[in-house]
């Protein structure tokens, strides 16, 4: 199957991202240069690798490959500004440096200092440069950390900078169904926490309005629901079936049975697969 490109996307659709806003610091000679970056991120847990992705304008770029670490602070909301006036302008144009909002605290592992006031401050080891077709992405090994004193609430990038709001808080269950080749059917499911026991209550769905219990469960290890259940004998063909899936507090979540799939593997659940997509 063939897939259609578009000859033409959306201007600035690269503003849809929403992510945080870094200011990186990196030595410059006997000095320090920093800027920001609202393309920086965690990509890789264990070791803990962070990202960071600039453009070819960024004198950062040219600096990075030279120095071999970097100094990544993810901003508080307090430092919009902050985060604004490095991002503005060049270290061939001014040293930032010499703004008062730039306090740099003292490394522990790499020689670079790192801008203070975060959400936390990183120091990194270059690991990798990944050349695209216009920006760089520089991935760096964190080997230190530093942590405020008291917690702090993130800067956001989504087109102009933003503050977050409150939590978002889960209300309904949203499940899904595959037949198994014994018969039973796997169902999984995520939901807010129970307002009572944690359990899961399960239904089959039939054609016609007729409901058959498939009993209460308890939540997996990490609160959701991951089980395999075997189904009533003499029942009609599941295609034509749903899955119902209750929590006490939330709104019930349904699912298709999906038809079989032969080359698709159903490995045991012994094993939970939290994470692998």
């Amino acid at each position: 199957m063939s897939l259609t490109v578009p000859t033409e996307l959306p201007s600035r659709l690269w503003k849809k991202l929403t992510s945080a806003v870094g200011i990186i610091s990196v030595r410059h000679g006997n000095s320090v240069n920093v800027m920001s970056a609202e393309w920086s991120y965690f990509v890789n847990k264990e070791p803990l690798y962070a990202a960071v992705v600039l453009s070819p304008k960024a004198v950062t770029r040219e600096l990075l490959p030279d120095t071999g670490e970097f100094g990544l602070t993810l901003c508080s909301e307090r430092q919009a500004e902050l985060a604004d006036f490095v991002g503005s302008f060049s270290v061939a144009q001014v040293d930032k440096t010499t703004s008062e909002l730039v306090e740099f605290g003292t490394p522990r592992v790499i020689t670079t200092p790192w801008v203070t006031g975060g959400v936390v401050a990183l120091e990194c080891v270059l690991r990798e440069t990944v050349p695209f077709p216009v920006h760089t992405m520089f991935v760096g090994e964190v080997v230190a950390c530093h942590l405020p004193d008291a917690e702090r609430r993130p800067l956001v990038k989504h087109g102009p900078m933003h503050t977050l709001g409150g939590p978002v808080r889960r209300s309904a269950v949203v499940a899904a169904a595959a037949p198994l080749p014994n018969g039973a059917v796997r169902i999984a499911a995520t939901g807010p926490a129970a307002d009572g026991p944690d359990v899961w209550r399960l239904s089959l769905l039939l054609p016609g309005g007729a409901t058959v219990g498939l009993g209460e469960h308890p939540s997996g290890e990490f609160g959701d629901l991951l089980l395999d259940v075997p189904l009533p004998p003499g029942l009609p063909p599941r295609s034509a079936a749903r899955i119902k899936v209750e929590r006490q507090g939330a709104e019930p979540g349904y699912a298709r049975i999906a038809p079989h799939q032969p080359d698709v593997e159903h490995p045991d659940l012994t094993t939970s697969a939290r994470g692998h997509g």
